[in-house]
């Protein structure tokens, strides 16, 4: 099957034309899912929601959506602080649930806060007993399993952008030692896949780059992977101007990510 991953869309401050070559590349690329690790929005505004719903089901695949911090009401504070993903919800609902197709399975974890106590809220925290929930179901060896989240649980490789996740270790920890495979993420804003190895097992960590003006040392990107029953092919599309250009970012075994 093939998923294309997209993450940090922000609506509102989105790149017009990344957005528009995205549409036509989504189509060609004919994904059976799509994934979208978070960060529609900018500013988490009504007028921005409703852009990125309308472009969303433009694509019309079958979603899976979580939200990221930017997806939060940023100037109504009462908001942010009590009700902070009401209007995610209302607008991405129906986009939140699991998605199986065949062999393959992928779940959503939210890593977004509203608020936090330190100084930069933006900053992703895990629930570990909502994360071991998740990791708990559907253990059957024979399916490939992701999941989806908007915070990378260890700073990537190289990323400019080092990400502080609250319980972010232990979360880690937990999904090698699971049978979910692949962990799908955005924030940094570049695109980049790697093994995480942790003491008591592994699992392949991606990062899908950003549509949006907000750059970080990297053109706006997208992902698209391949999964067979022995291999999971990772491929970057980059904006070269007018249209995306793929790149590889690797190929695994399955046996190797699912060995602990």
């Amino acid at each position: 099957m093939r998923i294309v991953q997209l993450a940090d869309l922000h609506f509102g401050a989105e790149d017009p034309r990344a957005i528009e070559a995205a549409t036509d590349s989504v189509s060609q690329l004919d994904p059976d899912v799509v994934v979208v690790s978070g960060d529609m929005t900018q500013r988490g505004k009504h007028r921005e929601f409703d852009m990125a719903r309308k472009w969303i089901d433009e694509l019309n695949r079958p979603c899976l959506i979580v939200p990221g911090n930017h997806d939060t009401p940023l100037f109504n504070l009462v908001s942010r602080a009590s009700s902070p993903f009401q209007r995610h919800d209302h607008y991405f609902d129906s986009y939140a649930d699991m998605l199986r197709v065949d062999d393959v399975r992928i779940d959503g974890l939210n890593t977004a806060r509203g608020w936090q106590a330190r100084s930069n809220w933006a900053e992703g925290s895990v629930r570990l007993r909502h994360l071991a929930n998740i990791l708990n179901r559907d253990v059957d060896p024979d399916v490939v399993r992701l999941l989806a989240c908007h915070h990378p649980f260890r700073s990537p490789k190289d990323a400019p952008l080092r990400t502080r996740t609250r319980r972010g270790s232990a979360a880690s920890e937990m999904m090698a030692e699971s049978h979910v495979s692949i962990l799908l993420t955005g924030h940094v804003h570049t695109p980049h896949a790697e093994i995480i190895e942790e003491r008591n097992g592994r699992y392949l960590a991606i990062s899908a780059g950003t549509l949006s003006t907000r750059l970080r040392n990297a053109p706006p990107a997208f992902n698209s992977l391949d999964i067979t029953t022995t291999t999971v092919s990772v491929t970057t599309h980059d904006f070269k101007g007018s249209a995306f250009e793929p790149s590889s970012l690797g190929s695994w075994k399955v046996a190797y990510l699912k060995q602990s």
